[in-house]
């Protein structure tokens, strides 16, 4: 009985290891027959000039056949936001919205390029209102896809670019900062948090929030002490704290925190260096302004 079960288990975990072999197949065939057809639409994308519309229509089929080969999968959902992109190029921009609409489905990540492809042609159309609606969709529906992670920054921007109302400028960037902080503090010490609390420190850069961005600098060395990471945030940090907040303390205790926490770490001597640099300037009272653009820096001792 005991044999008998065994080898009951080994056809089992034979039978299981085959269609994960054909499976894997399976994924590698599609995978690599859509990267050719991708492809095409690259060169196409690159050469729309010299490209007659019959090739494009004979790609949009290839993609059109692709999609109905793997029916109801990701990689069809895909091959569908593709052919949103052939309309697009051609500027038929409503067509391009109809493919766009049938490339959503399961995957989330792609469901999120196809709103915000959707939304797009509205914008190229002039018909702001009707992209922002959208885009508010996608913040809310995917706010951890690629998509909808980067739209609030750049709504904060958009606003700025068309000089729109400071009512709406300030709201949205009030939306962003609350959405990356938010971001952060759901998905402590990932990489998501990561990257939402360095999306806080440019929309902070962009309120001109010195203090905030200071601070919020410091939290990513003291929770992501990684090396090219660290370099970037000291810079940032010392030249914000001396020549916009002149508060050299600010960057000495952000220092002191790191090497309290990380005492063997490899940029401990690093930091201990720029504590003297930042002490000596504190000691000598000395500020250092930059000039409007076209002056040079110039520094100016208080007594």
């Amino acid at each position: 009985m005991k044999r008998l079960i065994i080898i009951f288990v080994i056809i089992l975990l034979f039978i299981y290891v085959l269609l994960s072999l054909l499976s894997f197949r399976g994924d590698y065939c599609a995978q690599r027959e859509l990267w050719w057809i991708d492809r095409k639409l690259d060169f196409i994308a690159s050469h729309r000039e010299s490209i007659p519309d019959y090739i494009i229509n004979q790609l949009a089929n290839r993609y059109r056949i692709y999609a109905k080969r793997y029916n109801g999968s990701s990689y069809a959902q895909s091959a569908q936001l593709m052919i949103g992109n052939l309309y697009s190029l051609r500027n038929e921009l409503p067509e391009a919205r109809l493919e766009y609409q049938k490339a959503l489905g399961i995957d989330k990540e792609l469901s999120a390029q196809a709103e915000l492809a959707i939304a797009k042609t509205y914008e190229a159309e002039g018909h702001w209102d009707q992209a922002l609606v959208i885009y508010k969709g996608i913040i809310q529906n995917y706010p951890v896809t690629t998509s909808g992670f980067s739209l609030p920054l750049y709504l904060t921007r958009h606003a700025v670019a068309v000089g729109d109302q400071k009512a709406y400028t300030d709201e949205a960037d009030a939306n962003a900062l609350l959405f990356y902080q938010r971001i952060a503090v759901n998905n402590p010490k990932s990489k998501l948090e990561y990257n939402a609390l360095m999306m806080l420190t440019i929309c902070q850069l962009n309120q001109k929030d010195w203090s905030g961005t200071v601070k919020t600098m410091g939290e990513i060395m003291l929770k992501y002490p990684f090396g090219k990471s660290i370099q970037q945030m000291v810079r940032a940090i010392n030249l914000l704290c001396v020549t916009k907040l002149h508060d050299y303390d600010m960057g000495i205790n952000i220092y002191r925190q790191f090497i309290q926490k990380y005492p063997t770490h490899l940029a401990d001597p690093y930091l201990k260096k720029m504590i003297k640099d930042l002490q000596v300037l504190k000691n000598k009272k000395l500020i250092i302004q930059i000039a409007p653009k076209g002056n040079d820096r110039h520094a100016s001792f208080t007594k």
